[in-house]
Protein backbone atom coordinates (compact mmCIF):
# COMPACT_ATOMS: atom_id res chain seq x y z
CA UNK A 1 0.00 0.00 0.00
CA UNK A 2 1.20 3.51 -0.84
CA UNK A 3 2.31 5.58 2.15
CA UNK A 4 -0.02 8.56 2.59
CA UNK A 5 0.52 11.74 4.60
CA UNK A 6 -1.86 10.58 7.32
CA UNK A 7 0.38 7.56 8.00
CA UNK A 8 3.34 9.72 9.03
CA UNK A 9 4.26 10.17 12.68
CA UNK A 10 3.16 13.61 13.90
CA UNK A 11 5.71 16.25 14.87
CA UNK A 12 5.45 17.94 18.30
CA UNK A 13 3.82 20.95 16.62
CA UNK A 14 1.29 18.71 14.86
CA UNK A 15 0.57 16.88 18.11
CA UNK A 16 -0.15 20.21 19.79
CA UNK A 17 -2.68 21.08 17.06
CA UNK A 18 -4.24 17.63 17.33
CA UNK A 19 -4.70 17.98 21.08
CA UNK A 20 -6.43 21.33 20.59
CA UNK A 21 -8.77 19.79 18.02
CA UNK A 22 -9.60 16.91 20.36
CA UNK A 23 -10.37 19.45 23.08
CA UNK A 24 -12.57 21.53 20.76
CA UNK A 25 -14.50 18.46 19.61
CA UNK A 26 -15.03 16.81 22.96
CA UNK A 27 -17.85 14.32 22.34
CA UNK A 28 -19.51 16.59 19.79
CA UNK A 29 -19.70 16.81 16.02
CA UNK A 30 -18.36 19.77 14.02
CA UNK A 31 -17.36 20.79 10.52
CA UNK A 32 -13.72 21.29 9.64
CA UNK A 33 -14.53 24.95 9.00
CA UNK A 34 -15.95 25.40 12.49
CA UNK A 35 -12.88 23.81 14.08
CA UNK A 36 -10.60 26.05 12.00
CA UNK A 37 -12.37 29.21 13.15
CA UNK A 38 -11.91 28.17 16.77
CA UNK A 39 -8.26 27.22 16.28
CA UNK A 40 -7.33 30.38 14.42
CA UNK A 41 -9.68 33.17 15.60
CA UNK A 42 -7.36 35.96 14.44
CA UNK A 43 -6.75 34.75 10.87
CA UNK A 44 -8.66 35.75 7.74
CA UNK A 45 -8.22 35.73 3.97
CA UNK A 46 -5.59 33.48 2.40
CA UNK A 47 -3.96 32.72 5.76
CA UNK A 48 -7.26 31.33 7.05
CA UNK A 49 -7.74 29.30 3.86
CA UNK A 50 -4.30 27.73 4.37
CA UNK A 51 -5.18 26.98 7.99
CA UNK A 52 -8.39 25.33 6.83
CA UNK A 53 -6.42 23.01 4.54
CA UNK A 54 -4.10 22.12 7.42
CA UNK A 55 -7.05 21.39 9.70
CA UNK A 56 -8.60 19.17 7.04
CA UNK A 57 -5.44 17.04 7.02
CA UNK A 58 -5.26 17.08 10.82
CA UNK A 59 -8.80 15.71 11.15
CA UNK A 60 -7.96 12.95 8.68
CA UNK A 61 -4.93 11.99 10.77
CA UNK A 62 -6.95 12.03 13.97
CA UNK A 63 -9.68 9.82 12.53
CA UNK A 64 -7.39 7.30 10.87
CA UNK A 65 -5.35 7.01 14.07
CA UNK A 66 -8.49 6.41 16.11
CA UNK A 67 -8.07 9.51 18.29
CA UNK A 68 -11.47 10.87 17.26
CA UNK A 69 -14.45 9.08 15.76
CA UNK A 70 -15.01 9.32 12.03
CA UNK A 71 -18.56 10.59 12.50
CA UNK A 72 -17.38 13.54 14.63
CA UNK A 73 -16.51 15.44 11.47
CA UNK A 74 -19.44 16.61 9.34
CA UNK A 75 -18.92 15.98 5.66
CA UNK A 76 -21.03 15.75 2.53
CA UNK A 77 -23.84 13.34 3.22
CA UNK A 78 -24.01 10.18 1.15
CA UNK A 79 -27.26 8.40 0.39
CA UNK A 80 -27.45 4.61 0.39
CA UNK A 81 -30.19 3.71 -2.06
CA UNK A 82 -30.27 -0.07 -1.61
CA UNK A 83 -32.35 -0.73 1.49
CA UNK A 84 -31.79 -3.75 3.69
CA UNK A 85 -34.89 -5.67 2.74
CA UNK A 86 -36.44 -8.56 4.70
CA UNK A 87 -35.28 -12.16 4.89
CA UNK A 88 -38.82 -13.48 4.71
CA UNK A 89 -42.48 -12.46 5.07
CA UNK A 90 -42.65 -13.42 8.76
CA UNK A 91 -39.97 -10.83 9.53
CA UNK A 92 -42.05 -8.20 7.73
CA UNK A 93 -45.18 -9.10 9.72
CA UNK A 94 -43.34 -8.98 13.04
CA UNK A 95 -41.75 -5.63 12.18
CA UNK A 96 -45.04 -3.95 11.29
CA UNK A 97 -46.97 -5.41 14.21
CA UNK A 98 -44.45 -3.91 16.63
CA UNK A 99 -44.59 -0.39 15.21
CA UNK A 100 -46.78 2.24 16.82
CA UNK A 101 -48.91 4.43 14.59
CA UNK A 102 -48.13 7.56 16.60
CA UNK A 103 -44.51 7.41 15.43
CA UNK A 104 -45.63 7.63 11.82
CA UNK A 105 -48.09 10.45 12.30
CA UNK A 106 -47.66 14.21 12.10
CA UNK A 107 -50.04 16.96 11.03
CA UNK A 108 -49.31 19.39 8.24
CA UNK A 109 -47.73 22.54 9.74
CA UNK A 110 -48.02 24.70 6.60
CA UNK A 111 -51.37 26.26 7.58
CA UNK A 112 -49.34 28.13 10.22
CA UNK A 113 -47.13 29.75 7.55
CA UNK A 114 -47.94 33.42 7.00
CA UNK A 115 -46.83 32.96 3.39
CA UNK A 116 -45.18 30.15 1.41
CA UNK A 117 -41.54 29.80 2.48
CA UNK A 118 -38.55 27.62 1.64
CA UNK A 119 -35.03 27.46 3.06
CA UNK A 120 -32.16 27.23 0.57
CA UNK A 121 -28.51 26.94 1.61
CA UNK A 122 -25.10 26.70 0.01
CA UNK A 123 -23.28 23.96 1.93
CA UNK A 124 -24.27 20.30 2.01
CA UNK A 125 -22.26 19.82 5.21
CA UNK A 126 -25.02 21.59 7.17
CA UNK A 127 -27.95 19.71 5.62
CA UNK A 128 -28.79 17.72 8.77
CA UNK A 129 -28.70 20.85 10.95
CA UNK A 130 -30.96 22.77 8.56
CA UNK A 131 -33.46 19.95 8.05
CA UNK A 132 -33.77 19.27 11.78
CA UNK A 133 -35.25 22.76 12.19
CA UNK A 134 -37.16 22.96 8.91
CA UNK A 135 -38.83 19.58 9.43
CA UNK A 136 -40.44 20.90 12.62
CA UNK A 137 -42.28 23.54 10.59
CA UNK A 138 -42.82 21.59 7.32
CA UNK A 139 -40.57 23.91 5.34
CA UNK A 140 -39.07 22.61 2.07
CA UNK A 141 -35.28 22.87 1.74
CA UNK A 142 -32.86 22.93 -1.17
CA UNK A 143 -29.09 22.50 -1.09
CA UNK A 144 -27.40 24.68 -3.71
CA UNK A 145 -23.80 23.46 -3.27
CA UNK A 146 -21.05 25.41 -5.04
CA UNK A 147 -22.76 25.42 -8.42
CA UNK A 148 -26.51 25.97 -8.95
CA UNK A 149 -28.02 22.93 -10.63
CA UNK A 150 -30.46 23.71 -13.45
CA UNK A 151 -32.47 20.54 -12.91
CA UNK A 152 -33.05 21.31 -9.22
CA UNK A 153 -33.91 24.94 -9.93
CA UNK A 154 -36.35 23.95 -12.68
CA UNK A 155 -38.17 21.64 -10.25
CA UNK A 156 -38.22 24.49 -7.74
CA UNK A 157 -39.65 26.91 -10.31
CA UNK A 158 -42.46 24.45 -11.01
CA UNK A 159 -43.13 24.09 -7.28
CA UNK A 160 -43.02 27.62 -5.91
CA UNK A 161 -45.16 30.66 -6.68
CA UNK A 162 -44.44 34.37 -6.96
CA UNK A 163 -45.53 34.94 -3.34
CA UNK A 164 -43.01 32.37 -2.05
CA UNK A 165 -40.08 33.77 -0.11
CA UNK A 166 -36.75 31.96 -0.21
CA UNK A 167 -34.76 32.25 3.02
CA UNK A 168 -31.16 31.83 1.90
CA UNK A 169 -28.08 30.88 3.95
CA UNK A 170 -24.64 31.05 2.33
CA UNK A 171 -21.00 32.07 2.67
CA UNK A 172 -20.45 35.75 3.39
CA UNK A 173 -17.74 36.19 0.78
CA UNK A 174 -17.54 37.21 -2.88
CA UNK A 175 -18.19 33.72 -4.24
CA UNK A 176 -21.06 33.10 -1.83
CA UNK A 177 -22.74 36.36 -2.86
CA UNK A 178 -22.19 35.59 -6.55
CA UNK A 179 -23.88 32.20 -6.12
CA UNK A 180 -26.80 33.95 -4.43
CA UNK A 181 -27.17 36.44 -7.29
CA UNK A 182 -26.82 33.70 -9.90
CA UNK A 183 -29.63 31.68 -8.36
CA UNK A 184 -31.95 34.66 -8.52
CA UNK A 185 -31.03 35.29 -12.17
CA UNK A 186 -31.64 31.63 -13.03
CA UNK A 187 -35.00 31.57 -11.27
CA UNK A 188 -36.06 34.75 -13.05
CA UNK A 189 -35.03 33.17 -16.36
CA UNK A 190 -37.25 30.20 -15.49
CA UNK A 191 -40.18 32.57 -15.05
CA UNK A 192 -40.36 32.66 -11.25
CA UNK A 193 -40.37 36.01 -9.49
CA UNK A 194 -40.34 34.75 -5.91
CA UNK A 195 -38.60 36.89 -3.28
CA UNK A 196 -35.15 36.04 -1.94
CA UNK A 197 -33.79 37.09 1.46
CA UNK A 198 -30.16 36.72 2.53
CA UNK A 199 -30.37 35.41 6.12
CA UNK A 200 -26.83 34.38 6.90
CA UNK A 201 -24.01 34.63 7.26
CA UNK A 202 -24.19 38.40 7.67
CA UNK A 203 -21.51 40.80 8.86
CA UNK A 204 -23.56 41.37 12.02
CA UNK A 205 -23.64 37.63 12.70
CA UNK A 206 -19.87 37.44 12.23
CA UNK A 207 -19.48 40.05 14.96
CA UNK A 208 -22.07 38.47 17.25
CA UNK A 209 -20.57 34.97 17.04
CA UNK A 210 -16.93 36.12 16.89
CA UNK A 211 -16.26 34.78 13.40
CA UNK A 212 -13.64 36.07 10.94
CA UNK A 213 -14.63 38.41 8.10
CA UNK A 214 -16.14 36.72 5.04
CA UNK A 215 -17.04 33.61 7.03
CA UNK A 216 -18.41 30.38 5.58
CA UNK A 217 -21.84 29.21 6.71
CA UNK A 218 -20.50 25.89 7.98
CA UNK A 219 -18.12 27.70 10.33
CA UNK A 220 -20.92 28.39 12.80
CA UNK A 221 -21.47 26.18 15.83
CA UNK A 222 -24.46 23.90 15.23
CA UNK A 223 -26.44 25.53 18.05
CA UNK A 224 -25.77 29.04 16.70
CA UNK A 225 -26.64 28.06 13.13
CA UNK A 226 -29.91 26.46 14.20
CA UNK A 227 -30.77 29.48 16.35
CA UNK A 228 -30.29 31.79 13.36
CA UNK A 229 -32.40 29.53 11.14
CA UNK A 230 -35.23 29.10 13.63
CA UNK A 231 -35.39 32.79 14.58
CA UNK A 232 -35.64 33.66 10.89
CA UNK A 233 -38.32 31.05 10.22
CA UNK A 234 -40.43 32.18 13.18
CA UNK A 235 -40.88 35.58 11.53
CA UNK A 236 -43.08 33.79 8.99
CA UNK A 237 -44.94 31.50 11.39
CA UNK A 238 -48.25 32.25 13.10
CA UNK A 239 -47.25 30.84 16.49
CA UNK A 240 -50.84 30.56 17.76
CA UNK A 241 -51.86 28.48 14.73
CA UNK A 242 -48.70 26.42 15.04
CA UNK A 243 -49.47 25.65 18.68
CA UNK A 244 -53.06 24.66 17.75
CA UNK A 245 -51.69 22.22 15.20
CA UNK A 246 -49.25 20.71 17.73
CA UNK A 247 -52.02 20.35 20.31
CA UNK A 248 -54.28 18.60 17.80
CA UNK A 249 -51.39 16.42 16.67
CA UNK A 250 -50.88 15.15 20.23
CA UNK A 251 -54.62 14.46 20.59
CA UNK A 252 -54.53 12.50 17.34
CA UNK A 253 -51.54 10.50 18.53
CA UNK A 254 -53.33 9.66 21.77
CA UNK A 255 -56.20 8.35 19.66
CA UNK A 256 -53.80 6.31 17.54
CA UNK A 257 -52.39 4.68 20.68
CA UNK A 258 -55.62 2.69 20.83
CA UNK A 259 -54.83 0.97 17.55
CA UNK A 260 -52.25 -1.54 16.44
CA UNK A 261 -51.21 -2.27 12.91
CA UNK A 262 -52.47 -5.64 11.77
CA UNK A 263 -51.83 -7.48 8.55
CA UNK A 264 -55.16 -8.77 7.39
CA UNK A 265 -55.33 -11.69 5.01
CA UNK A 266 -57.96 -11.19 2.29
Amino acid sequence: MKKYYWMENPTPKTTERHNKIIQILGDGVRTVRNITYKLYPNLHGRALDNAYNTTTKDTVKLRTSGKIRYEQIKETRAHAKNKRGYHNIDELKKDYQQKELRNWYSRNKRPSHKQPIEVWFEKETIIDDVEEICDQYDIPTLTIRGQPQWSSLKKASDRITDDTIILYFGDNDKIGREIYETIQDYMSHLGTESSFRWCGITTEQEEEYELPPESRIDGLDTEDLQTIIEETILEYIDEDKYKEILDQEEKDRAELDKYQIKIVKK
